[in-house]
C-alpha cells in the first residue's frame, strides 16, 4: 500500500496478538511495518516477524523483483522486526545489509550466514541515486542497536520502535489519519512499556530531530504518523521528563502476609519511614493488589522494601511478581531492603536479597526476620529499618 509516492508499506497486521514479549499484554494486537522505497538502488526497511514472512514476501513481489531489491535497513534487529531477514538473505544473497555495527553483530548471530553488510555510524548517508538516505543513531530505543533512517527531501522518518504503538489498525487503513479512534493511548502504552526505561536516552534521540522538517513518521507498529507529528514529538518529550519530585522520596514496601504477622511488619515499617517528612511511604498488599497496581507502584521508586512470609522454604508468589515488574535497568543502584515472618526456618529473606542484589539494587540494611509473633523489640527493629532506609535516599 503506498504511504507517500514511491513508499510503500509492506508490511503485516497481527491483530490476534494478546501478550507481546512474553509480558505486555496488548489489548488491541500489533502490526510489524516494513516499507519499500523506491529509486534508482531501490530499499527495504526492516523487517517482520518469521511467522509472517510469506505474506511479508508476497507483498515484496506485487512490488519488485527481489533480483531488483538492493538494499536493506535494519534499524533495529528484535525478532519481531528481524525474523524474516534470514529468508530475505536466502533468497537474495546479493542484498547489502547497512545497520549500526550492533545490528549487524546481532544480526550475523541470528540468521548464522555471511552477508554483505555495511555499519552506518551518525549523519551516515546512503546515496540510491534519485533519493538520498541519512542514518540517525538512537542507541537503547530500545536496543543498543537502534538508529532511526531519514529519507531527505521526502521529510519521512523511519523509526522502528520510535513512535510506535500496539495497535493492529483495521485493514488497509494503514495511517493515522485513517483511523477512526484516537490510538495516543496505546502510544503512551507503548512508551511507557517499552521506552520507559530509557528516558535519558529518548531525549537525547528527540534532541537530534530539533530542525528536522517531518511530515511522516513510519513507525515499525501500528499507525504511520502522516498527521500531528509535531504533537507526538511533543508528547514523547513530556513522557520522558516526567519523574518523581525532587524534593520528595518514594519508599515503596511491598508485602504479602499469611497470618498478618508480615503485613503487621510492614505496617512498622511504613511507621518508621513515613516519620521522614521528605519520603513518600506506598504500602503494597501484593497478594490483594491487581498485576497492574503492581505494575504502577513499582514503576518509580527511590528505595523498594519487600517482605515475605517464608512457606515451603520459599518466598510467597505475590511478592515474587511485584519484583518481577521491577525493571533491572530503571531500578539499578537503588537502596533496597528485606523483611519477614516464619514459623521454622525463614528462607524467604535471603532468597529474596539474593534476587535483588541480582538487580543490582543495592540492599544496604541487614534483613529483619521474626520467629511467630512480634515482640516489642522486634516490632522498634521494624520503625528503625523504616527510618533508616529513608534518610538513606534522602539529603
Amino acid at each position: 500500500m503506498r504511504i507517500r509516492p514511491g513508499i510503500y508499506w509492506v508490511g503485516v497486521r497481527d491483530p490476534g496478538l494478546e501478550v507481546f514479549d512474553v509480558v505486555i499484554p496488548t489489548e488491541y494486537g500489533t502490526t510489524y511495518n516494513s516499507y519499500i522505497v523506491e529509486a534508482d538502488e531501490p530499499v527495504l526497511i526492516d523487517g517482520v516477524k518469521k511467522e509472517f514472512q510469506d505474506e511479508w514476501f508476497a507483498k515484496i513481489a506485487a512490488r519488485i523483483d527481489l533480483a531488483d531489491l538492493k538494499h536493506l535497513i535494519v534499524n533495529h534487529t528484535e525478532p519481531d522486526h528481524s525474523g524474516s531477514i534470514g529468508e530475505l538473505l536466502r533468497r537474495a544473497p546479493h542484498i547489502v545489509v547497512h545497520g549500526t555495527r550492533p545490528a549487524l553483530q546481532f544480526l550475523s548471530e541470528q540468521v548464522n550466514m555471511d552477508f554483505n553488510k555495511h555499519i552506518v555510524g551518525e549523519n551516515d548517508v546512503l546515496d540510491l541515486g534519485n533519493r538520498k538516505l541519512r542514518f540517525i543513531m538512537a542507541p537503547f530505543l530500545h536496543w543498543p542497536d537502534t538508529m532511526w533512517t531519514y529519507l531527505e527531501g521526502e521529510k519521512v522518518l523511519f523509526t522502528c520502535d520510535g513512535f510506535g504503538s500496539h495497535f493492529a489498525f483495521p485493514e488497509g487503513k494503514i495511517l493515522a489519519s485513517q483511523q477512526e479512534v484516537d490510538f495516543t493511548g496505546a502510544v503512551e502504552y507503548y512508551f511507557d512499556k517499552i521506552m520507559g526505561p530509557f528516558k535519558p536516552k529518548v531525549r537525547d534521540a528527540l534532541a537530534k530531530l530539533e530542525g528536522l522538517e517531518l511530515e511522516m513518521i513510519a513507525t515499525g507498529h501500528g499507525p504511520i504518523l502522516d498527521v500531528e507529528v509535531d504533537r507526538y514529538i511533543q508528547l514523547y518529550h513530556a513522557w520522558s521528563f516526567q519523574a518523581q519530585a525532587a524534593e520528595q522520596k518514594r519508599v515503596v514496601i511491598a508485602y504479602a502476609s499469611a497470618y498478618g504477622h508480615t503485613k503487621r511488619m510492614a505496617e512498622l515499617i511504613a511507621e518508621g519511614a513515613s516519620r521522614n517528612p521528605k519520603v513518600e511511604v506506598v504500602l503494597l498488599d501484593a497478594a490483594n493488589t491487581s498485576p497492574q497496581e503492581v505494575e504502577a507502584a513499582v514503576s518509580s521508586f527511590d528505595a523498594l522494601i519487600v517482605g515475605s512470609p517464608t512457606i515451603n522454604a520459599d518466598a510467597v508468589y505475590p511478592v515474587w511478581r511485584v519484583l518481577e515488574a521491577v525493571s533491572a535497568i530503571t531500578a539499578k543502584g537503588k537502596a533496597a531492603a528485606v523483611f519477614g515472618n516464619y514459623g521454622w526456618s525463614g528462607e524467604a529473606a535471603a532468597l529474596l536479597e539474593e534476587r535483588l542484589e541480582k538487580m543490582r539494587l543495592v540492599v544496604g540494611h541487614p534483613a529483619v526476620k521474626v520467629r511467630f509473633s512480634l515482640t516489642e523489640q522486634d516490632e522498634e527493629r521494624c520503625r528503625q529499618m523504616g527510618e533508616t532506609v529513608a534518610a538513606s535516599v534522602t539529603p
